[in-house]
């Protein structure tokens, strides 16, 4: 019944729905391309896939074995009769998501509810885009005319095709086996033979065996023949027309053959006349070349035969450059031109070996002139003597390249300048007296010279060494200009100098140059300022300037001519200073520790030489530049500043005294500036400190046996406080003057501060011990007559000690600034001893006596002339009541 029900089925396998260029003649076929193409194998399961978008619509869900396929291909896809039976899900025009998500619908609202259908969703009228426009038939008119004419002339020519007249006719000839084709047809091998009669050697009936083989053979010639045929048939019409055009060719070929002829009798004759002959002239020319080179290496060699009689004839006329010209040129025709001559194998070596000695030559020469040029007479001014020879020697040497000699140069002027320095020392310690030993060997010999004897070493030795540089100079300069001439750096021909040569050899005559200047420097500072003992110290700061002016000006000169600067001896110079100025430095503290340690701290009379120095600064609103001390005039009682009285203690005085000195020193030598500054600040800080520590910390009591510090002390420390905070701005000024660009002065502004903050100190100090004494008195005194009482009695006392103990010290305004602030605090301790006695203004007896010992008190003040009466601020007969 399967196999009915299969066959009333219509067949449907003979096209594939994926495949449509392919026919299949049997449902097998289908089946095979089915499961091959549009299936997937993963192990033994099989998906069928043929259908649409690659899905069976008869497999769903789950899988097929290899054994089921087979069946699942005929039930559903083989034997089908129409493809639209099975509907999916894919064959749908209307599901669910499109309706869902369909923009023309408008929102649905209980559509679980809603019967399937057209009317399932509700219709929502959706308006066009107002981005759009509007499309009408209008836009395709154009293109539709355009496109009318090409489809009826596609119609047209569709029509007409042509119609096939022959159908090709498939003929199943039989072809001959290859092995008949072979060209050796070895029937003796078995093999062959049996490819020729297959079957005939295993036949029981060899009769019928014969027969069938005798038919394909047959079968095999009539192929044979049949291809032979249809072979001449195809090429009748060539063969037909050769068999015409025999002649015809066999006439073209006999005339060929007699153009052949008559062009081999040509091409003999031109092989005759015109190319043996012109071959035979080439080689003549060439062996003609050949015997010329011969001739010109045989002439080469003679001329190189003759090369170290002409080399001994140019050293003899002291043409070195031509000769070592010669002697390169020759060693390079002897490795090029001459390679491997036997007879010249000996003269490269002996080349080389000549210009060494001409080298050695050379060298000797340039120290027989460099020792003769730099050791004549100093009088002798004349620059380079002989300088055609010099000029030679050195062109030789620097075209060796060989720099050696510039060892030689610096060796030379190196003992050219030791033995100068020698002759002056020698000249300067031979006027020394004693019979002390003087050891002068070598350059470092142990013999130092006094300060006065350094200048006088100086004055000599500048002008001998400046001379002696110029000569040095002079031959520097002509190596350079002769390292810069053609000859010497090579032609073209040549070995040429490098521009990296050229650079060496200028930098090495340079530091030759400056090394020497180095040499001459720290030789010259040894010698003056290597000790360090008092006898080989200076004797005061002028012998310091004119050290340094000296050797300014020997470092300028020297830099003028080698142009370069040596600061050796100035770094000498700076040492030796700093050493001068620390054991003065030294020196003068311990003089004003000293100093400050046996001060009274009383008024001292003012030398006329300090008075004098003082009174030229503040005429000139600075310090000089050089000071001048005057005598012969007394003593003066007060220093005179700017027309004021400064009543100051001998230790001020000392202290201006070493800080001029001290600016002295910084005008003399600027080496110093920066350690002079230091040591004026320490100076100053220092003076400052211990007044501090023996006036207001009353040091001064065990220090110089004082019995109390009293007020005149303290207006005295403070008098010369001020001459100090005068002076500061003062020598700030110079400083600033002198050494601008390596300033370095802060540390004035501090000490400025420091010395104003003590003197206010003092002041406060003066008024705190008049305060006490006031206030001790007031807290003894009752309101009660006799009036004055002897309590304001004591206290006008006092004011009045107080007033003679300060006005020939301090100026009349300071004096009342200190009386005021005694004022002030006299008018508190008042106020409170009324308000413990409980006396107020009310016009009672008490009231009466206050004011009446007040009025006394006032009395003082005025006579004193510390009180204004036009003063009611501090009107004490008003302000005392008030609180």
């Amino acid at each position: 019944m399967e196999d009915n029900s299969i066959s009333n089925k219509t067949p449907i396998w003979q096209n594939c729905v994926h495949c449509p260029n392919l026919l299949f003649n049997t449902a097998t076929e289908f089946e095979r391309h089915i499961q091959e193409k549009h299936s997937i194998k993963e192990g033994t399961i099989i998906l069928c896939q043929y259908g649409q978008n690659g899905i069976c619509s008869a497999l769903q869900f789950g899988d097929l074995r290899k054994a089921g396929f087979k069946y699942h291909v005929r039930q559903h896809h083989v034997y089908k009769t129409n493809t639209n039976d099975d509907w999916t899900f894919y064959s749908s025009s209307q599901n669910l998501p499109a309706v869902l998500n369909d923009p023309n619908r408008g929102k649905q609202s209980n559509f679980f509810t809603k019967t399937w259908g057209d009317g399932f969703i509700e219709k929502v009228e959706i308006y066009p885009s107002p981005y759009l426009p509007e499309i009408t038939l209008l836009h395709f008119e154009s293109y539709c005319k355009k496109i009318a004419r090409r489809y009826r002339r596609h119609c047209q020519l569709k029509e007409n095709l042509p119609s096939k007249t022959k159908t090709p006719v498939i003929e199943n000839v039989c072809e001959v086996p290859n092995i008949f084709f072979e060209q050796s047809l070895a029937l003796n091998d078995p093999k062959i033979f049996c490819k020729v009669f297959p079957g005939l050697s295993n036949t029981q009936d060899i009769n019928s065996t014969i027969r069938s083989l005798q038919e394909m053979l047959s079968t095999y010639l009539d192929v044979v023949e049949m291809k032979i045929s249809k072979q001449v048939a195809q090429k009748s019409d060539a063969f037909f027309h050769a068999m015409l055009s025999h002649d015809t060719i066999m006439e073209q070929m006999a005339r060929a053959v007699k153009t052949v002829q008559k062009t081999r009798k040509d091409i003999k004759s031109v092989k005759g006349n015109l190319s043996e002959s012109p071959l035979q002239l080439i080689s003549l020319t060439r062996i003609n070349q050949n015997l010329n080179n011969v001739h010109n290496l045989l002439k080469l060699m003679g001329t190189v035969q003759q090369t170290q009689p002409m080399i001994q004839l140019l050293l003899s006329t002291s043409d070195y450059v031509a000769a070592l010209d010669l002697i390169s040129s020759t060693q390079k025709v002897l490795s090029t031109r001459l390679s491997g001559i036997q007879a010249f194998r000996h003269l490269s070596p002996q080349l080389t070996e000549m210009k060494r000695l001409i080298h050695k030559m050379l060298s000797n020469e340039f120290l027989r002139f460099i020792v003769s040029d730099l050791n004549r007479p100093l009088k002798d001014q004349t620059v380079l003597p002989e300088r055609d020879k010099v000029v030679s020697i050195v062109s030789g040497i620097l075209r060796l390249k060989e720099f050696d000699f510039l060892e030689i140069f610096k060796t030379e002027a190196t003992t050219s300048i030791q033995a100068t320095i020698k002759q002056c020392l020698i000249e300067i310690i031979s006027e020394r007296d004693g019979s002390t030993e003087i050891v002068l060997r070598g350059s470092n010999s142990d013999t130092w010279l006094l300060c006065n004897e350094g200048i006088t070493f100086l004055q000599k030795v500048t002008p001998n060494l400046v001379n002696l540089f110029k000569r040095i100079l002079s031959i520097s300069n002509l190596i350079l200009d002769i390292s810069q001439m053609g000859d010497i750096v090579g032609n073209e021909g040549e070995e040429i100098w490098t521009q990296e040569e050229l650079i060496l050899i200028e930098e090495k005559v340079k530091k030759v140059i400056t090394s020497l200047s180095d040499y001459s420097n720290e030789r010259c500072a040894n010698l003056i300022v290597t000790k360090t003992d008092k006898e080989y110290a200076l004797t005061d700061l002028s012998q310091l300037s004119k050290l340094s002016d000296l050797i300014e000006n020997f470092s300028k000169e020297c830099e003028k001519i080698t142009g370069h600067y040596s600061s050796a001896m100035k770094l000498a110079l700076r040492s030796f200073a700093m050493k001068y100025i620390q054991n003065l430095h030294s020196e003068r503290r311990s003089q004003l520790t000293t100093a400050l340690n046996a001060e009274r701290w009383k008024m001292a009379d003012v030398p006329c030489e300090l008075q004098s120095v003082i009174s030229k600064i503040c005429e000139m609103g600075e310090i000089p530049l050089v000071l001048k001390y005057e005598s012969g005039k007394p003593d003066g009682k007060y220093l005179v500043i700017n027309k004021e009285n400064y009543a100051i203690v001998s230790t001020v005085q000392l202290l201006i005294k070493i800080l001029l000195e001290y600016c002295e020193a910084t005008k003399q030598s600027p080496d110093i500036f920066q350690y002079m500054v230091h040591c004026m600040l320490e100076l100053i800080r220092l003076y400052n400190s211990r007044c501090c520590q023996l006036v207001l910390g009353a040091g001064a009591i065990q220090s110089a046996g004082l019995k109390t510090i009293s007020t005149s002390n303290l207006a005295l420390v403070s008098r010369s406080l001020q001459v100090i905070l005068w002076l500061l701005p003062l020598i700030l000024k110079l400083l600033e003057k002198l050494h601008s660009k390596e300033l370095s002065l802060n540390g004035f502004n501090s000490l400025e501060n420091d010395i104003t903050g003590h003197k206010k100190e003092i002041e406060s100090k003066i008024c705190l011990i008049v305060s006490n004494m006031l206030c001790s008195q007031l807290s003894g005194w009752e309101a009660k007559p006799p009036v004055p009482s002897q309590t304001f009695r004591n206290i006008s006392k006092h004011l009045v000690k107080l007033h003679e103990a300060l006005i020939d010290i301090l100026p009349l305004e300071q004096i009342r600034n200190i009386y005021m602030k005694v004022h002030d605090n006299f008018k508190d301790k008042l106020r409170e001893q009324l308000i413990k006695m409980n006396i107020v203004a009310n016009g009672s007896p008490q009231h009466g006596v206050v004011t009446s010992e007040l009025t006394f008190y006032l009395q003082t003040l005025k006579t004193l002339r510390v009180v204004s009466e036009n003063d009611s601020e501090d009107n004490i007969l008003y302000d005392i009541w008030l609180n």
